[in-house]
């Protein structure tokens, strides 16, 4: 006779901030992407979760030399990825924001 195993009632919640801090490093993490500046004008990520569908709003420093479009759609592709993977909800409407080229960075990253 098999074993039952107990079963498991309640909920995980998750942060909306946590949600936020994923966001952050995976824009980060994507080759091109500078930094994502703090403004006094707009937070660095606008985030709105509705159910289990999260949309947000990224403004990035891109890195001079890169094809901003590419980047800003590999940072959506990553975010997309990572809300559906990480976190087990759906991504909704992902706006990604470039805000300044990064000239400094890309002559550091020549040297």
């Amino acid at each position: 006779m098999m074993e039952e195993k107990p079963r498991v009632t309640g909920s995980t919640t998750i942060a909306p901030e946590v949600i936020e801090t994923i966001i952050k490093m995976t824009a980060m993490e994507t080759k091109g992407v500078s930094d994502i500046p703090l403004s006094p004008s707009h937070q660095a990520v606008k985030l709105r979760v509705d159910g289990k569908v999260v949309n947000a709003e990224i403004y990035l420093r891109i890195r001079h030399h890169f094809n901003v479009i590419e980047v800003g759609k590999k940072v959506q592709e990553n975010i997309n990825r990572v809300i559906r993977e990480t976190i087990d909800m759906e991504p909704g409407i992902i706006n990604i924001h470039v805000v300044d080229i990064d000239f400094v960075a890309s002559s550091a990253d020549k040297a």
